[in-house]
């Protein structure tokens, strides 16, 4: 279906602006150390499972999940400073990090529990990190583009 009005300056901004955040992502991305890449990758499936745990209650958090979490949390804070990052989106994922790397601890410890309202955050770290590697558009993403004559040179997204 071809659209034969002209795309507003509002429009073609927002999709500029969509392409320029891929862009400057996939830079970003560039410089990580390959233990900021290996943290990422622990963390988000840690943070799910932790998540999962949490929802269905099974009461049975894998001790691994938790270590891991702990660990590459403090890796990413500790050794990146994410969690005070002028990069948005680098502090927001290691503010979250550090808040349930050290509510994980307390509890842990002789602490306050871990209330379960904390617990169900660990359920966004996931999002947060694919949003942090969302580096391609996808085939909605491209259309958008062609509409507002906005060109793409690189890989796509194939879903």
């Amino acid at each position: 279906m071809t659209n034969d009005t002209k795309p507003s300056a509002r429009d073609i901004k927002f999709w500029e602006g969509i392409k320029q955040k891929m862009l400057d992502r996939a830079d970003m991305i560039a410089d990580f150390h390959d233990d900021e890449h290996e943290a990422l990758k622990v963390l988000r499936w840690a943070g799910i499972s932790i998540y999962d745990e949490v929802v269905n209650m099974t009461g049975e958090t894998a001790h691994d999940d938790v270590v891991d979490f702990c660990r590459y949390s403090d890796v990413l804070c500790d050794e990146y400073s994410w969690n005070t990052s002028e990069n948005e989106e680098k502090r927001e994922i290691g503010e979250k990090l550090g808040e349930l790397a050290l509510a994980l601890r307390e509890d842990a410890g002789k602490g306050s529990r871990l209330p379960h309202r904390q617990a169900k955050s660990f359920g966004v770290i996931y999002p947060l990190i694919n949003s942090l590697m969302d580096t391609k558009p996808n085939k909605y993403q491209m259309e958008r583009f062609a509409e507002h004559g906005i060109t793409w040179e690189g890989e796509v997204d194939e879903h």
